[in-house]
């Protein structure tokens, strides 16, 4: 369930992820914010339906250590997912870059990042979602980049590309 938790989700919203009812995580979402484990988007005593959870910072890291010690590693470096959100970021100063990027709040919502000689691409981790991808935005444009929003449409394999390539050629005539 933690891994469900690490964006602004509802009891709703985390149930349905983990393929339950909504019942049958209340109990735990309580218990796990009066913790500490979990924050609310507002405080209110108790919480009412409605309420957006994420896990805190401190419970991130935690988890993140603990898929890295375990070998489950969320986001392989290099790798794409269907849906993965993703920002190119145009812009040349690396240090700014670094400094953006070393923000807790935004560093744990990003799975890799490469430099690509004239622009930056930074893959989102594969939970985050579109608020995300436009806040990290937001910030980079305010320390002076230019980015681009996109999303991984479809991945295909190479030949299968190729194939599906020289057919729609040959059916409008272009050899």
């Amino acid at each position: 369930m933690a891994n469900s938790c690490r964006e602004w989700s509802t009891a709703k919203e985390i149930a349905r992820a983990n393929g339950v009812e909504t019942g049958s995580v209340y109990g735990l979402i309580k218990r796990m914010h009066g913790e500490g484990i979990l924050e609310a988007d507002t405080d209110p005593a108790p919480p009412t339906r409605g309420t957006a959870y994420r896990l805190t910072y401190p419970a991130r890291v935690a988890l993140d250590d603990l898929l890295e010690e375990t070998g489950r590693d969320r986001d392989e470096p290099g790798q794409l997912a269907t849906n993965q959100r993703l920002l190119l970021v145009k812009g040349s100063a690396l240090m700014g870059f670094q400094q953006t990027l070393a923000d807790p709040e935004l560093a744990v919502s990003v799975a890799w990042v490469t430099w690509l000689g004239e622009s930056w691409l930074v893959a989102l981790s594969t939970d985050s979602d579109g608020h995300v991808q436009r806040r990290i935005a937001t910030v980079l444009e305010q320390a002076g980049y230019l980015c681009e929003r996109g999303t991984v449409d479809e991945l295909q394999r190479a030949d299968r590309f190729r194939d599906q390539a020289t057919a729609n050629l040959e059916r409008v005539g272009v050899t």
